[in-house]
């Protein structure tokens, strides 16, 4: 419950975000940009949500919780080195 909690808490104000980035760099095409939003989180959410289903079908369970560990410790090394550097 403690991980549901922070994920939530991490990722709670992503929508916002990304609608006030998306309404400040194109502030005349507010709509489109919006719906080109919209299109890449449910496109996003569908597209893990079918390779998650084939590789659950292709190696169980374990197989999806190593992939998951994998590319999210891959993220987190990526966004951790793009800090390093940023600030160095």
């Amino acid at each position: 419950m403690l991980f549901v909690t922070l994920w939530g808490m991490a990722f709670g104000g992503v929508p916002v975000a990304w609608s006030n980035w998306v309404a400040c760099s194109v502030s005349d095409l507010v709509e489109i940009a919006g719906g080109m939003v919209v299109e890449a989180v449910q496109s996003s959410i569908a597209a893990g949500a079918a390779l998650g289903g084939l590789l659950y079908g292709i190696s169980g369970v374990t197989g999806v919780f190593i992939t998951a560990g994998c590319i999210m410790f891959f993220a987190t090394l990526v966004i951790g080195l793009k800090v390093w550097f940023a600030l160095t």
